[in-house]
């Protein structure tokens, strides 16, 4: 104890005495088996004086011996180019001798109890604060992140800062038993960009780099940030292939060489520098009445806030790089990030590979006509033009992305397919412009040549035909209240009722009434006559007479309340039935006949099918005509039995344009996206995938598609309408009808009556009502 005391005078004493003589010095410790001796920066050589000794390998007991005779000369404090595992031994050591301890190390190490630790690496709150900045700048919604151990100690907390940001994170650790290759081909690809964050160390890095390039992964597709030395990825044999790709590398490594240790060692003595400058009054944050501490330990060189005032670990910066196919070095600086969580970008991109626009530049675009997404304008002189929905939606790309466009035509008039060497395509497909305009259908056959944009729309394929003449329906729709089955049941109800009243009328003691007992017709006349609500024939007296008629009376109340009812509805809603309603009915009957445009992608569909329902209607098309364009397809299904197949807009958009001839099917079928194409690897594909989906999600798609379906050109089936003499002229030939039937059996009687007066002896003269009957047939 009393050992321990006299140490510590000693230091205080040697401590006084270079604060009194204006000489300070500073004790280096170089591990050489890790870094390189040099000599002092020049520009501190009036402030510091340097004692520096060596240690090699990780000999504790070199190292605590070392730092013990350094302590021991008297020195302000110690900088120690030192590793991981020897840090915590050569800080322990200073701790024993309250020497402030600054450790200099080249990899992520362990949190430390205590002291000043620098890093050839930056921390991971800075590596990490650069990322989410570079998230947030990209606007991305999803970010993979592949790493080792090397960065274990820093994904937790990148994963955090991502989460208070609303960025998701698919994390994979890479543990060397699951080959590379399998794991970037999980990475699922989506209709937006893929972002693939790699931190692990630079063997793994480059070992990534090269399975991506195999899997085809460094093109508009996917976006990489690599924790990765330029250097290093300039000469390696994969950079071919990833400087056409988006790439950012983040350089945390400096070169470890004499230029960087010399870097290292400035900065450290800088914070020995700033506790002098701080004593003295020249800190900014400091008082100007602030004393030099005569006695610093490595906990108190960390935490006090004078130093932090100070700022002296603000120095560290982090450069970014961005893969550049139009340029060299094939590597440009694009960013600085500091450690005031600053990220400064050099240029308009941070990627500098990333499409910014075509500066009023002319591009190709190429059409087919398809109603309403294309319809086509003759100019005369070989002049025409287009609009039409996707017309519209092609301006808005011009504005945005500053751009004009001259309109070709199809070769042959086809959307386009490729051909079965899978070499070339038909139409739209296998011609060279910038843009295919049109509602196409993506396909994975298709995706082989060409690239498709973010899809506008999602919708299925339509059945349209010719309407069905329904005019004989309409005449009786007096009696469509009821099927066949229920007039039936509703006319036996009534004959059962006037045999049941008969019976009761006949054998009833209890009944006076003579009027029924007369004839039995009458009692059906009163069944009848009573079903109509109408009255005059005499009813039953009995009980059991008046319990069946009051039941009767029951039953035809509901009867007709029922009548009148679905009568008032069938005069107000549609008589019309399409005659097929699902791809099914087509395949299952055999007068209508399946027509589709040649070329198109339902062309090769139902080519290629080999069994179900669509090789059915494959078969059914055997004589089909070959159709290029949809107005032939609609002069065909107006003149003959044929339905004709195409997209559900367009199918909804011509019947709504002649809603008396042609009808659409209720089922549509075969789901599908419909997109642009453009060409392969297109430099701007995914800047316009980006505003494809802004105007989908902002309703600027919907407004389009409002206008060129408005949802009331026909009226609508469930409106109420008048009531036309076609609809109700059904009755009047009925009523006509009975007049006929009635009258015929009006001269039946009387030719009857005359008969069997001639055939008499014509002892008496006929009765008085007989000869007024004769008289009448005579003036008719």
């Amino acid at each position: 104890m009393k050992f321990h005391h006299v140490k510590r005078t000693a230091y205080l004493l040697c401590i006084l005495a270079v604060v009194c003589d204006g000489s300070w010095k500073v004790g280096v410790i170089y591990q050489i088996d890790e870094w390189r001796d040099l000599h002092k920066p020049n520009n501190l050589t009036s402030v510091f004086e340097i004692s520096k000794d060596y240690i090699n390998g990780t000999n504790a007991l070199t190292a605590a011996q070392k730092v013990y005779n350094i302590s021991s000369d008297g020195v302000f404090g110690i900088i120690a180019f030192t590793s991981c595992v020897m840090a915590p031994v050569i800080k322990s050591q200073a701790n024993d001798m309250h020497t402030p301890i600054i450790n200099i190390v080249k990899h992520h190490c362990p949190a430390d109890q205590g002291g000043v630790q620098l890093s050839s690496i930056p921390n991971c709150n800075i590596q990490n604060s650069l990322i989410v900045d570079i998230t947030l700048h990209m606007r991305w919604q999803r970010v993979n992140i592949l790493y080792d151990s090397s960065a274990a100690l820093c994904i937790q907390d990148l994963l955090t800062r991502m989460s208070l940001k609303n960025v998701s994170s698919k994390v994979t650790f890479l543990t060397g038993g699951i080959p590379l290759n399998s794991i970037l081909a999980i990475i699922g690809r989506q209709w937006m960009k893929e972002v693939i964050y790699v931190s692990t160390s630079e063997h793994t890095a480059l070992d990534i780099i090269s399975a991506a390039q195999e899997l085809d992964m460094f093109n508009s597709s996917y976006y990489w940030v690599l924790n990765l030395h330029p250097h290093k990825l300039w000469n390696s044999t994969a950079y071919k292939s990833v400087h056409k790709g988006h790439v950012l590398v983040v350089s945390p490594h400096r070169q470890h060489n004499g230029t960087t240790t010399h870097a290292l060692l400035y900065d450290a003595l800088s914070i020995f520098q700033r506790v002098l400058n701080f004593s003295r009054g020249t800190c900014d944050s400091a008082s100007s009445n602030s004393a030099l501490p005569l006695y610093l330990t490595t906990r108190q060189l960390m935490n006090t806030p004078w130093i932090k005032d100070c700022d002296i670990l603000g120095t560290l910066e982090l450069h970014v790089y961005s893969t550049d196919k139009e340029s060299w070095p094939p590597l440009q600086d694009v960013a600085v990030y500091t450690q005031m969580n600053v990220l400064n970008i050099s240029g308009e991109r941070l990627y500098k590979n990333t499409f910014n626009g075509f500066n009023n530049k002319t591009l190709k675009v190429v059409s087919v006509v398809g109603e309403p997404f294309q319809m086509r304008v003759d100019e005369g002189n070989g002049k025409f033009y287009f609009y039409g929905f996707t017309y519209d939606i092609l301006d808005e790309f011009a504005k945005e992305f500053s751009f004009r466009y001259e309109i070709l035509d199809s070769v042959d008039g086809l959307y386009g397919n490729p051909t079965e060497d899978g070499q070339n395509a038909t139409g739209i497909v296998g011609m060279e412009a910038d843009i295919g305009v049109a509602g196409f259908t993506i396909t994975k056959e298709r995706k082989a040549v060409v690239d498709f944009l973010y899809p506008f729309q999602e919708e299925g394929i339509g059945i349209i035909m010719k309407k069905v003449d329904n005019k004989a329906g309409k005449m009786f729709r007096v009696f469509s209240p009821f099927e066949m089955d229920s007039w039936l049941a509703t006319t036996a109800a009534v004959l059962v009722a006037g045999i049941v009243l008969s019976l009761i009328v006949k054998l009833s003691p209890f009944n006076t009434s003579t009027g029924l007992k007369e004839s039995v017709s009458r009692s059906f006349w009163l069944a009848f006559s009573t079903f109509l609500h109408q009255s005059g024939e005499k009813t039953p007296k009995s009980a059991s007479g008046r319990i069946v008629l009051g039941i009767w009376w029951m039953f035809t109340i509901i009867i007709v309340s029922l009548y009148t009812a679905n009568l008032a509805a069938f005069f107000t809603i549609s008589l019309a039935k399409a005659p097929i309603d699902s791809l099914q009915e087509l395949a299952s009957q055999t007068v209508y006949k399946p027509l589709i445009k040649q070329g198109s992608n339902l062309h090769t569909l139902f080519q290629n099918a080999e069994e179900g329902l669509y090789k059915k209607i494959w078969d059914m098309m055997a004589d089909m005509p070959k159709i290029k364009t949809a107005e032939e397809g609609y002069a065909m299904i107006v003149k003959g039995k044929y339905a004709y197949l195409t997209d559900e807009s367009e199918t909804k958009y011509k019947a709504m344009s002649d809603c008396m001839i042609l009808e659409v099917a209720k089922e549509t079928f075969h789901k599908a996206e419909l997109s642009f194409v453009i060409n392969k690897e297109a430099e701007f594909k995914d800047a316009f995938n980006n505003h494809m989906l802004k105007m989908v999600e902002g309703g600027i798609v919907d407004k389009f598609r409002s206008k060129w379906w408005p949802q009331n050109n026909c009226p609508s089936s469930t409106t109420a309408t008048e009531l036309v003499f076609e609809s109700t002229s059904g009755i009047f030939v009925v009523y006509g009808g009975f007049l006929v039937i009635s009258l015929t059996c009006f001269i039946i009687e009387v030719l009857l009556i005359q008969g069997k007066k001639h055939t008499s002896n014509k002892v008496q003269s006929p009765p008085n009502d007989i000869k007024d009957i004769s008289l009448i047939m005579v003036d008719i």
